[in-house]
């Protein structure tokens, strides 16, 4: 059985009801229906909220997935970094998979620091890149066959993430055809 993670952006286009809402709710049904498994990454939680700053409890992400359909929805893992990610919705880390974040972090973002900026306008950019490395570690590490997002930086370089473990990049659409195979 195929599996399948949603991105961040695709639980914000299924909240806002953006155009790829329609294709993420027939990856749902799918899903709903056992034709495929689906994922989101718990780091999705750390994202920063349209106020600018991330939810503090894990439970309004939990609330979040259930208002958007994703209620049962499986959760993978990330590397726990401190206050990026919540207490018991983490892994801690060895060299190995510190390694592959190391190497995703070099092909998604290569000039980002590894530690945040001290000034807060810069810290949320950073914060929402080093999920978008989260959200492919995770993808890559539990060894999920499709990352279903519209973010052109993850389809662009989806060569180089091919060759450390990221077997497919999608857009939501390419997605929801591929549930109906």
């Amino acid at each position: 059985m195929n599996k399948f993670t949603l991105d961040t952006n695709c639980i914000i286009d299924l909240e806002e009801n953006r155009p790829d809402a329609e294709h993420i709710r027939k990856i749902i049904q799918a899903w709903r229906i056992g034709k495929i498994e689906l994922a989101v990454v718990a780091v999705s939680a750390s994202e920063n909220q349209k106020s600018g700053i991330p939810n503090r409890d894990f439970s309004e992400f939990e609330n979040k997935l259930i208002n958007v359909g994703l209620s049962g929805v499986q959760h993978l893992l990330p590397l726990a970094l401190w206050d990026v990610f919540y207490w018991d919705h983490a892994l801690w880390s060895n060299n190995d998979m510190e390694r592959l974040a190391s190497e995703i972090r070099g092909i998604l973002f290569p000039n980002m620091s590894v530690n945040p900026p001290e000034a807060i306008d810069q810290n949320s950019k950073w914060r929402r890149n080093f999920c978008d490395i989260l959200v492919a570690w995770s993808h890559a590490f539990h060894k999920w066959d499709y990352l279903v997002t519209r973010d052109e930086n993850f389809h662009t370089l989806k060569t180089e993430l091919n060759k450390i473990g990221i077997k497919e990049v999608v857009y939501p659409k390419e997605a929801a055809r591929l549930t109906m195979s």
